[in-house]
């Protein structure tokens, strides 16, 4: 199969900020846009200038799909993770990400 010239498009340009790290502002805008567009990827990405792969991947990171009476980002306090790492927790109680609960040295019932 040979392709025309007439048929060869140039790449889409990168997102603006494809190269710039995330910051917690970013995630913290990132949790605010899914709850105000019913978690529509594609929408977010457009409006933080990021890839929808990119979106995707911190969505499910912080695990933005959990529902519950306070739902908002919270520091885990598993040792794992040492306050560094940032998850959706569905209220207060909950301050253990995913990650440090499968820990095999965490006590039963901590979380």
């Amino acid at each position: 199969m040979q392709l025309s010239l007439l048929e060869w498009s140039a790449p889409r340009p990168a997102p603006a900020n494809s190269t710039m790290p995330w910051s917690e502002a970013d995630y913290g805008r990132l949790a605010d846009l899914y709850v105000e567009t019913g978690g529509d990827i594609r929408a977010i990405a457009a409006m933080m200038g990021r890839s929808a792969t990119a979106v995707w991947t911190k969505a499910s990171y912080l695990g933005l799909a959990v529902s519950g009476n306070d739902v908002k980002l919270r520091k885990c306090l598993g040792e794992g993770c040492r306050g560094q790492k940032l998850f959706m927790s569905p209220d207060k109680g909950t301050r253990i990400c995913p990650r440090c609960k499968s820990d095999r040295h965490l006590p039963w019932g901590v979380y």
